[in-house]
């Protein structure tokens, strides 16, 4: 909402740039500052808040001011945006200049920047491409000064709580004047080295500040969506820094995480939607994403402004927004000028999106070119309301700015222009970066058989260039063979280019594209090649390199020199090598190396390429499940090759006992390695006279069930809640944020029998103190272990820190006084993919009995393991295996993405649902808290080693999916048939196809998030079809997952063995549950 009772600080510069926080500090302490929101939740971060983190900011950086005010101080460091911009007033307030650097900024790049600036210091994070660079800068000949990187928690160390700190002045150092230099920022390098540009005082105010297009963006107090801009760009700095302090729009960034968001198109949708922003400037690659989703589109229009600068934005992604009446403004502006256009609705018509409007602040002129578009060059003229920051030129006798960009005035409005491109042929990619291709070609030309070399890529996610041979070798490229020979040989010089390019200039094999004998290049009288001419020759060739490239085509890249993990891992190394120009750690995270988005996309192609080429058809079938997603999960070379190896079973082998065998191996060890090694004893019961018990995991959808209805009960006195350290905000917040999702009573929290801790349980003592650790250990009457990470794309090993917990817990448990009783929530996925007629009884599992085959199965089956062994020692242990949870029928709360949600989603979009044999045994979560709490608090008799909870009244899949297509079909024009499954699928797969990009297909049909498990759902449902096997009677269980046998668990709970047969109440609070979480798009 507007604050109507914010003091709006003078633009004059009677109150310096310097001292604008002190302004706020003494007329606006409370008023919001930034907003931290990871699309659920969100931090307000006021002004006084701000200052005390800037405090805390120089407490690391300049102890005691030591520094000489006036330093430059480079920052390189990726890091989460929050903390990027509370250093930069950190900096800044202590009197310093920062120099923010992009760390995509090559090596040389960023030592040519800190020398011609005489930046003596440089703020660092501890990625290995900065200990690089920091050892780089130690052998230099010049000094360097690094200074420590503060992190969130020293910032603010109270985030997001309700308690209020002393007032604190902030450091007395010199105010900034008209010609002081406030910040230092850089050019992309395209052209060669970056070029630093100086920001003074007076330029931000009269090139920025005084422009009418800043105080479009938001009235005080209003939300700005600004968590996809980089603080190091012009855009960034400017609207996250100065926007904020001098107009009152209220930030809205992404909340910390480790590591920290990449942004994507959706998330930064939801965040907007979600935190209530009344703008958004964004880039052209998220609006087109935007463009093909009627949800987002819908979104976007309750927008007062979306605005996009940086590249140029496709025609039809424009046409389709600005017609459906979202209110698109394209912004053009420099480092060098400034912001110097503004949008005014009332002199345009929505189709004048791409047109922008120039200020009448600044003197701009308009070069003619003389060509049949009527291009014109811009340039800049200081005046008194505006001198940009660089001047490079000369008209009537005054200082300019020459942009080298150029424009067309709009056929019938002359006050509108468009951007057309520039004098120097800079590419502008889709994700707005751009590459000017001058120095690579010249780089490329220097190969001898190479005659001409024209780079392209103006709206595509990553270039290309077009190569023309000498005469003598043009005939070569006809032949398949021969042109991989080529490209070999030219090979060493598209290095070079790249090695001295930014990455997103980056070339890749496959993105080499030879001219034909038969259609030259066309060429001026002088003999050098018509650029634009050659790429509209050549535009259908273009098109169907980059569709090639989408499918993972013309890679040429030689796989690995065997399927083993070290060949693997060594040739995986070695892309990122040629994509980074340097080494990388095999085991670190490789976005925090150096890697991107548009270098995630080319390795996950390449990865494609390869296991497509594989003879062994087992990995060659792994072609499917790779996309740029893949490598965003896994990002370490060690994660990815052990995924690739894990579409084969991680096994060249295809003898069944083999391959058993080795996927057993690191089951067995991770067994031997953590289970409890005590002397055999037999479990007592025993009967407490009250219940103190320790609950794990309570801010999950099944631990907050528990939680609840522990502090309910008569019976329990104290409950230890233990649960990680959340990224962000406290724990009571996010516990009753859990609570709330599930209509769950808030007021339990306040319950005097509640401990809410936060612990690690992989570390020894589980990170709690050592007083609250003897209180536990001495009172304790029970153990209910559910934490347990959830993620169905990590390995095995991924999990250690889980089962180390697990294990700290059992040792807990046996030198405890009271020899608590244990319980462990398990899951189904222990026993693996199910088969016809077979079932899970109520008892151990061997390892040999597991077909299990995922990470998140392996390790509760571990832990199960571990569990046997305690009991054998002694400690009275019970396993309650879970089946799929689902909402209760209050609330409906269901994880939208499970893979439930995730088909029905899919199947709202396709016009049908999936019909299969089998039963559904879904348990809702109310009942299978009671279930684990009964076996919890019953003290009759021993417990029984493991009890199985699914439901006891099944119904058939086909009775879900009808309920479902009622409850969706419900108030709406629409017709859901049921179709058999696979014919389901296939009409998902092709939809899915046709989306237009992975992310779009993920949106719209997340089931092929998934689409291994809906496979094996459909290879099994064939099974039964063709076996003719019944399955009224409970033999099967649809998706593919093992029946349980539930009779002793129904003999502990009788709520379990009373619980009604899922029906249409169910079904309609799950869908409107998901419809309230967005998920039907």
């Amino acid at each position: 909402m507007p604050a109507s009772n914010f003091v709006v600080p003078p633009s004059d510069g009677s109150v310096p740039i310097s001292h604008l926080l002190d302004f706020h500090l003494k007329y606006n302490p409370q008023h919001p500052w930034i907003v931290l929101s990871d699309g659920h939740s969100e931090t307000v971060i006021a002004y006084e808040q701000l200052a005390h983190a800037a405090h805390n900011a120089i407490k690391v950086i300049n102890p005691n001011l030591s520094i000489t005010e006036g330093t430059k101080v480079g920052i390189l460091a990726t890091t989460d945006s929050i903390v990027y911009l509370t250093l930069l007033f950190g900096v800044s307030l202590s009197g310093l200049v920062p120099f923010p650097i992009s760390p995509r900024t090559p090596l040389a790049g960023i030592i040519h920047l800190l020398k011609t600036t005489d930046t003596s210091h440089i703020i660092l994070d501890g990625s290995p491409a900065m200990v690089e660079l920091s050892h780089a800068l130690a052998t230099s000949d010049s000094p360097f000064t690094t200074l420590p990187l503060p992190t969130l928690t020293d910032l603010y160390p109270n985030l997001g709580s309700a308690s209020t700190q002393e007032s604190v002045p902030l450091p007395n150092i010199k105010p900034t004047r008209d010609d002081s230099t406030i910040v230092i920022l850089h050019s992309s390098g395209s052209t060669g080295l970056p070029r630093s540009i100086l920001l003074h005082q007076k330029g931000i105010l009269s090139n920025i500040v005084q422009q009418p297009l800043f105080g479009q963006y938001a009235e005080p107090g209003g939300r700005v969506g600004l968590m996809a801009l980089p603080l190091f760009h012009l855009m960034g700095y400017i609207l996250d820094y100065i926007g904020p302090l001098t107009t009152g729009y209220v930030g809205v960034l992404f909340a910390p995480s480790s590591p920290p968001t990449v942004p994507t198109a959706e998330l930064t949708l939801q965040v907007t939607s979600r935190s209530g922003c009344v703008s958004l400037p964004t880039v052209p690659a998220f609006l087109e994403a935007w463009a093909r989703d009627e949800e987002a589109i819908e979104l976007l229009k309750r927008l007062m402004a979306v605005m996009f600068g940086g590249g140029s934005l496709s025609d039809w992604a424009g046409d389709i927004l600005s017609s459906r009446g979202v209110q698109t403004y394209s912004i053009y502006g420099s480092t060098e000028v400034g912001g110097v256009t503004y949008f005014n609705a009332s002199a345009r018509a929505p189709a004048d999106w791409t047109y922008v409007q120039f200020s009448d602040r600044v003197d701009v002129r308009f070069v003619e070119q003389g060509d049949a578009e009527g291009s014109c060059e811009v340039f800049f003229v200081e005046c008194d309301t505006h001198q940009p920051f660089v001047f490079n030129y000369e008209m009537d006798g005054k200082r300019a700015y020459r942009t080298h960009d150029l424009l067309v005035r709009h056929p019938t409005k002359p006050w509108l222009w468009k951007s057309v491109g520039r004098m120097d042929d800079q590419i502008v990619l889709l994700n707005g970066e751009k590459v000017t291709p001058g120095p690579m070609e010249e780089e490329i030309l220097k190969s001898p058989i190479v005659n001409a070399a024209v780079m392209f890529g103006r709206e595509r996610n990553q270039t290309g260039v077009l190569v023309e041979l000498v005469d003598a070798a043009q005939s070569r490229t006809l032949d398949a063979t021969e042109r991989t020979k080529v490209i070999e040989e030219i090979w060493p010089f598209i290095e070079n280019a790249n090695a001295t390019s930014p990455a997103h200039a980056r070339l890749a094999r496959s993105a080499v594209l030879f001219t034909h004998p038969e259609r030259p290049l066309p060429r001026t009288p002088k003999g050098n090649v018509r650029r634009s001419a050659a790429l509209d020759v050549y535009q259908d060739d273009i098109k169907t390199l980059y569709a090639s490239i989408e499918r993972g085509e013309g890679n040429n890249v030689a796989g690995p020199a065997d399927w083993t993990e070290a060949s693997v891992v060594a040739w995986l190394g070695n892309q990122v090598k040629g994509l980074l120009g340097r080494e990388v750690d095999a085991e670190a995270d490789l976005f925090g190396q150096g890697l991107d988005s548009l270098a995630a996309t080319l390795l996950a192609r390449t990865i494609k390429s390869v296991l497509h080429c594989a003879t062994n058809a087992r990995i060659q079938g792994g072609e499917s499940k790779i996309d740029q997603q893949t490598v965003f999960q896994r990002p370490s070379i060690q994660q990815l090759a052990r995924h690739v190896l894990g579409l084969s079973f991680n096994s060249q082998s295809t003898d069944p006992a083999e391959l058993q065998k080795a996927a057993l191996a690191p089951i067995k060890s991770m067994i031997d390695k953590h289970s409890p090694t005590r002397p055999a004893s037999t479990p007592q019961v025993l009967r407490p006279t009250a219940e103190r018990i320790v609950l794990t995991g309570t801010t999950g959808a099944l631990g907050s069930h528990i939680l609840a209805q522990l502090l309910q009960n008569d019976k329990v006195e104290r409950v230890w809640a233990l649960n990680r350290k959340p990224r962000n905000g406290d724990l009571m917040s996010r516990q009753r944020l859990s609570f709330e999702d599930k209509s769950l009573d808030v007021g339990l929290l306040e319950s005097e029998k509640l401990v809410l801790l936060e612990a690690e349980l992989a570390k020894s003592g589980l990170g709690l103190a050592g007083s609250m650790l003897d209180e536990i250990r001495t009172t304790a009457t029970a153990i209910i272990h559910n934490a347990w990470q959830v993620n169905f794309n990590l390995t095995l090993q991924s999990f250690e820190p889980s089962i180390a917990g697990a294990k700290n817990l059992i040792d807990l448990a046996s030198d405890s006084a009271h020899r608590p009783r244990f319980i462990f929530t398990s899951s189904i996925s222990v026993a693996g993919v199910g088969k016809i007629g077979g079932g899970l009884p109520e008892e151990y599992i061997s390892l040999d009995q597991s077909t299990n085959r995922i990470g998140y199965g392996e390790s509760k089956l571990v832990a199960e393991k571990m569990l046997e062994s305690a009991r054998s020692a002694g400690l009275e242990t019970c396993i309650v295996r879970f089946g799929q949870l689902t909402g209760d029928r209050s609330s409906g709360s269901w994880s939208p993405t499970d893979w439930v949600p995730s088909v029905i989603a899919s199947s709202l979009s396709v016009g049908c649902l999936p019909d299969a044999l089998g039963i559904v045994s879904w348990v809702p979560l109310n009942i299978a808290a009671t279930t684990a709490i009964n076996a919890c608090l019953s003290r009759d008799d021993l417990l029984s080693p493991v009890i199985n909870c699914a439901h006891p009244r099944p119904i058939l899949w086909s009775q879900a999916m009808s309920g479902f297509s009622n409850a969706l079909q419900s108030g709406r024009d629409l017709s859901l048939p049921l179709v058999p499954l696979s014919e389901w699928n296939t009409k998902v797969v092709a939809a899915a196809a046709r989306a237009g990009s992975p992310e779009e297909a993920f949106r719209r049909y997340p089931s092929t998030k998934i689409q291994a498990t809906i496979d094996g759902m459909i290879h099994l449902d064939k099974q039964v079809r063709d076996s003719g096997a019944a399955v009224s009677g409970g033999l099967l269980e649809a998706g593919g997952a093992v029946v349980m046998s539930t009779t002793k668990a129904m003999e502990l709970s009788a709520t379990l063995s009373e619980a009604e047969p899922l029906g249409e109440e169910h079904i309609r609070a799950w869908v409107a549950y998901w419809k309230k979480q967005g998920l039907f798009v």
